[in-house]
């Protein structure tokens, strides 16, 4: 398993990249007083999206990735999508989403797209080799 390169990509590199986006969304909301402004519905909206990407994860990591597991994540990809949605448009109506913001939102919705695309491949057999 340790001799697959896109088990070597997900795990030293679409992880850690996703981990880091992550923590740097949480300093992005620490800024924005989160706590004061959206409170408890934006974090709702979050554990929702949290819920959202765990599901898809758990399955790679749980079960054998076939299609049913890849369509799996593809419906909960776009669920995900949706949810982003309406969290930042819930989150302009009380504070300011700065652009950096908004571009850590953009790492966090696709990398959870290059782990799907990669469970894909890695599925079909057609790894970077």
């Amino acid at each position: 398993m340790l001799n697959d390169p896109m088990v070597l990509i997900l795990m030293y590199f679409v992880m850690p990249i996703w981990l880091i986006a992550g923590f740097a969304d949480w300093l992005c909301h620490r800024a924005t007083h989160i706590e004061s402004t959206t409170g408890a519905k934006e974090s709702l909206i979050h554990l929702l999206m949290f819920v959202e990407v765990g599901i898809p994860l758990l399955a790679a990591m749980f079960l054998e990735v076939n299609s049913l597991i890849i369509a799996l994540m593809m419906v909960v990809f776009l669920a995900h999508e949706a949810t982003a949605i309406w969290d930042v448009r819930y989150a302009t109506t009380a504070r300011t989403v700065s652009p950096v913001e908004q571009h850590v939102h953009s790492f966090l919705e696709m990398i959870p797209l290059m782990g799907l695309v990669s469970a894909y491949f890695a599925k079909a057999g057609r790894g970077f080799r």
